[in-house]
């Protein structure tokens, strides 16, 4: 008889629970854009819908670019009632979930084995290097597909990789400054502006935003399951693997959502009423316009 397959599924069933956490996403899969016969086979270097630019080696990216980031860093200066309601929701699952941090911790690493650590090791580089594996592959089908659909998830996902992971989560991590579980000496363990830098998960921040911009564009159900899937086996092997807590996963998935659908909305229907800092450069002078639509 053939050796029987060892895959650590009986020590992911006593986890149940960190999976759970983990794979928490808290807003219902956004709608898919509704792509035309023309926006499916525009062809190569013709333009994208909504605000996207033909490429992202481009001027008019770097533009979009800046104005995204702007946009989604002031957007509480234009957030109304349902908005601050909705952002109170979220930041209450993330502390209620931190009660649970220690107990998934002691339950992940115990149930800890040599064939799960090998699973979660190339699992959760789906939060780093795969997963701009998986836009470049969007791109490179988008060219040689003439598919405008697939090009838009590249330059949607690389943006809100860039706005997500490049730049909130290492703000938020210097600033909060929480010792990773590997090293701290109990589950509320703070030191603001230092090295410590549990949390958020910036790897289950990835690919979330990856993961929401992705099904952002593709409404069917598998898509959407095996994205989600995906990013949130990330976040159980972060907690696995004794880097992050639980509540930092939880944090991180609610982050790359948000930014990766933020993103989409942005670029598909841009809106009045937004602050915008673009660069300025007129040949003798330089700087950051900072602007706002009425």
């Amino acid at each position: 008889m053939p050796p029987a397959l060892s895959f650590p599924f009986a020590r992911i069933r006593r986890q149940w629970l960190t999976f759970l956490v983990a794979s928490i996403l808290p807003l219902t899969p956004a709608a898919a854009h509704n792509w035309s016969a023309n926006d499916l086979k525009s062809g190569p270097g013709s333009s994208l819908p909504g605000r996207r630019p033909d490429s992202l080696l481009s001027l008019d990216y770097l533009r979009l670019l800046a104005d995204d980031t702007g946009s989604i860093l002031t957007s509480p200066l234009t957030w109304d009632r349902q908005d601050w309601q909705l952002a109170g929701g979220l930041t209450g699952m993330v502390l209620a979930s931190a009660a649970l941090d220690h107990n998934i911790k002691r339950e992940a690493q115990e149930g800890r084995t040599k064939e799960l650590d090998q699973f979660t090791k190339k699992t959760q580089r789906f939060g780093a290097e795969y997963s701009f594996l998986v836009l470049g592959g969007f791109e490179a089908y988008g060219y040689c597909a003439r598919d405008a659909r697939a090009k838009a998830v590249a330059l949607d996902g690389v943006t809100a990789s860039i706005i997500a992971s490049g730049i909130i989560v290492p703000i938020l991590k210097y600033g909060v400054g929480r010792a990773r579980p590997n090293v701290a000496t109990h589950t509320f363990h703070f030191k603001p502006f230092s090295s410590n830098s549990s949390f958020p998960s910036g790897h289950t921040t990835q690919a979330f935003a990856v993961a929401s911009v992705i099904t952002a564009h593709y409404a069917q159900w598998w898509v959407q399951g095996l994205a989600y899937g995906a990013a949130g086996m990330v976040g159980y092997s972060r907690i696995v693997q004794d880097a992050h807590f639980a509540s930092d996963v939880v944090a991180g998935a609610v982050i790359g959502a948000v930014i990766g659908r933020a993103v989409v909305r942005r670029h598909d229907h841009p809106s009045a009423g937004g602050v915008s800092v673009e660069p300025y450069f007129d040949g003798r002078a330089s700087g950051i316009v900072l602007s706002r639509d009425y």
